[in-house]
């Protein structure tokens, strides 16, 4: 179904890596000057700082957990994904499906071919829009998630708007400031002439003692086409290594998919960050 961008949700577990984690960090090498709003709150400030240190690393390991639920909430049917993320020989970062199950079928072979197929779709679609200056149509493009979404982002600081709020949060046993958030969906190529983009709204909780980002909440208004309810929550952490990083994702999604009413819910877990560094050409 053309532009039905609740379909791309159906796809993320398995072609989400090999399209985000390039993009993340070389677009942060080509921007790490920019710094935050000076207008936003100082704590804020503090939190983006934080992930920016952190904008070269790369997580060594993704958990996809994939469930379908019932209307009550119960769970249908479950995809289990294991994927390893790496440089490959000319020190491009590569992912690759480690094994995979679908209610506790092994389904690790027939996945890697699903990749394989959509690596190479999204190479041709890649290299179609670097020839012609626009982004593919491609609703699994569209809907990739990518490591630096989320309001820390230093390069789209200038379009965040942030609002501390005086509700106090424990978590993780840290006492955490809670702040209102919104921006533009980011878009690109022919994206932006169809219209104007979505708001991305939300919620971020920070420690206040040290400046730690700890968790967000978020979703989009108006929500796609089809959808009845969107939200992602993104939780923070320490990584083995030290730095402070992205570590779960969770998201839920209520909408159609082709004919059919889908509930979904995924949860993704991220570790064994490690540094990447391009090689110069």
């Amino acid at each position: 179904m053309k532009n039905n961008r609740f379909a791309g949700l159906f796809c993320i577990s398995m072609f989400l890596c090999a399209l985000s984690f390039p993009a993340k960090v070389e677009a942060a090498a080509a921007d790490s000057t920019r710094a935050p709003s000076t207008a936003h709150p100082a704590l804020w400030i503090q939190a983006v700082q934080i992930l920016e240190s952190s904008k070269d690393l790369v997580p060594g390991k993704a958990l996809q957990k994939i469930q379908e639920l019932d209307d009550k909430g119960g769970v249908k049917s479950q995809t289990n994904v294991e994927i390893s993320i790496a440089p490959d020989e000319a020190g491009n970062i590569k992912s690759d499906i480690v094994k995979a199950s679908k209610d506790g079928k092994d389904i690790t072979g027939e996945e890697k071919k699903k990749a394989a197929e959509r690596e190479k779709k999204e190479a041709a679609a890649a290299k179609k829009a670097a020839k012609e200056d626009r982004e593919s149509d491609s609703d699994e493009r569209s809907h990739s998630f990518s490591m630096d979404d989320g309001p820390f982002n230093a390069e789209r600081q200038s379009d965040v708007r942030v609002t501390e709020t005086r509700t106090r949060e424990t978590i993780d046993g840290m006492s955490c400031v809670c702040f209102e958030f919104s921006y533009p969906e980011k878009q690109k190529g022919k994206a932006r002439s169809k219209g104007t983009p979505a708001t991305v709204k939300g919620t971020a909780w920070i420690d206040e003692g040290s400046g730690h980002p700890m968790k967000v909440e978020f979703t989009m208004e108006p929500l796609p086409k089809h959808v009845k309810n969107l939200r992602t929550t993104m939780q923070y952490g320490t990584d083995a290594s030290g730095p402070w990083v992205l570590k779960q994702m969770v998201f839920e999604a209520h909408g159609a998919f082709l004919v059919f009413a889908k509930r979904i819910r995924g949860d993704m877990l991220f570790s064994d960050y490690w540094k990447y560094e391009k090689r110069s050409q």
